[in-house]
């Protein structure tokens, strides 16, 4: 797609996709849609569609019985600070290298919330989706890691530091 417009000059995405929906690994019939379509850079599509397709999908399905039918997000792409702060540090959103994560809908029409809750189930799949997600990103944060992700999850492949392999995992 092209490049979205923005008034900040530091807010760039490489080579930009609007991500719909991504295959279920070995179920070639399914897919997991996403409803908001997320504008993100081709490199972290790349990344968040497998982690959903190869991890998140099949951990759902084993773990609760149903499957994943659509992930509810933020819209990826977005020109702002970190915790949208008035001043600071640019957002990994702002250059399409980052999602909010704000729940799972599955087949049944169940719904999956972030903030832990009253169904142990539920909570233990999306803990265990949280802990996973630190092998495929750089970042991730959600309830009980700070304020401004209590109620989802952030998840991003920007570089810390020198290090490729730095992960920041609450």
């Amino acid at each position: 797609m092209e490049t979205p417009q923005t008034e900040n000059e530091l807010c760039r995405i490489a080579a930009p996709v609007r991500l719909l929906s991504v295959p279920v690994a070995l179920r070639s019939e399914r897919s997991v849609t996403l409803k908001e379509k997320p504008i993100l850079a081709c490199e972290f599509a790349e990344s968040f569609g497998r982690w959903l397709g190869d991890l998140a999908a099949p951990t759902v399905t084993g773990g609760l019985g149903a499957d994943l039918a659509a992930v509810r997000t933020g819209p990826g792409f977005e020109c702002r600070n970190r915790n949208r702060a008035a001043s600071g540090k640019l957002s990994a959103h702002a250059t399409g290298l980052a999602i909010d994560i704000a729940g799972f809908d599955l087949a049944d029409g169940t719904r999956l919330g972030i903030k832990p809750g009253d169904n142990a189930s539920h909570t233990s799949v999306v803990a265990a989706l949280r802990r996973a997600a630190c092998g495929w990103f750089t970042t991730i944060l959600g309830p009980g890691s700070d304020p401004s992700h209590a109620d989802h999850l952030h998840v991003d492949i920007q570089k810390h530091g020198s290090s490729d392999r730095y992960r920041i995992c609450e």
